[in-house]
């Protein structure tokens, strides 16, 4: 190979783009505005994904010990029907049957049975509760809550509490008796190791 040759070859793999003052102006700017624009579609990515997460966030994530308490029953409302104070008077002139007289006598003379009388004396039984885990991180007790709720413990709830060190969330099953604490205590240990059971 000559001098000529590699001369040529080292001239043909190098290329030089000149510009002038304008047109790197013009280059610069449109890339800015093809970075603000990857800027801008990534935000509205962005929104979009926490819009859905939010969605999930509002779905019942939050077990705690309002739950089991059963709703009041809303209040009910006088409605005015426009029957007057005489409508209930006992009218005169109408005729009352004796035959309905007597049988109305003769069932009120009649032997009745209460429901006291009929039902049995009914115990009392304290519902009893399994506690499970007592912490300080509320996401940690809202967790173990609600893994017990997907594996069938359905009364399972936070219930906050304070302690010399701060707020303090226990993680708690109702039962209806201690008797079905104690039966459920082995399945309730697989969530944790330590299972009390109190009243």
């Amino acid at each position: 190979m000559t001098n000529d040759e590699a001369l040529h070859d080292d001239q043909a793999s190098h290329y030089e783009i000149s510009l002038t003052a304008g047109q790197a102006f013009i280059a610069f700017v449109l890339l800015l505005l093809s970075l603000a624009a990857s800027f801008a579609f990534g935000l509205m990515i962005g929104r979009g994904q926490a819009d859905e997460r939010l969605v999930v966030r509002k779905e019942p994530a939050i077990i705690n010990e309002g739950s089991v308490i059963p709703a009041r029953k809303s209040e009910g409302k006088l409605v005015e029907l426009g029957i007057g104070n005489d409508d209930f008077k006992l009218k005169t002139d109408t005729m009352i049957d004796p035959a309905a007289l007597t049988a109305s006598a003769a069932e009120a003379a009649a032997p009745t049975l209460t429901i006291a009388e009929a039902a049995p004396p009914a115990t009392t039984s304290q519902p009893a509760y399994a506690q499970l885990l007592s912490t300080i991180d509320q996401k940690t007790a809202d967790a173990l809550a609600a893994k017990l709720i997907d594996n069938g413990f359905n009364t399972a709830y936070v219930e906050r509490g304070t302690t010399d060190k701060g707020t303090a969330f226990r993680v708690r099953v109702k039962f209806a008796t201690e008797a079905d604490a104690r039966a459920a205590e082995a399945k309730l240990r697989e969530f944790s190791k330590d299972v009390w059971i109190v009243k």
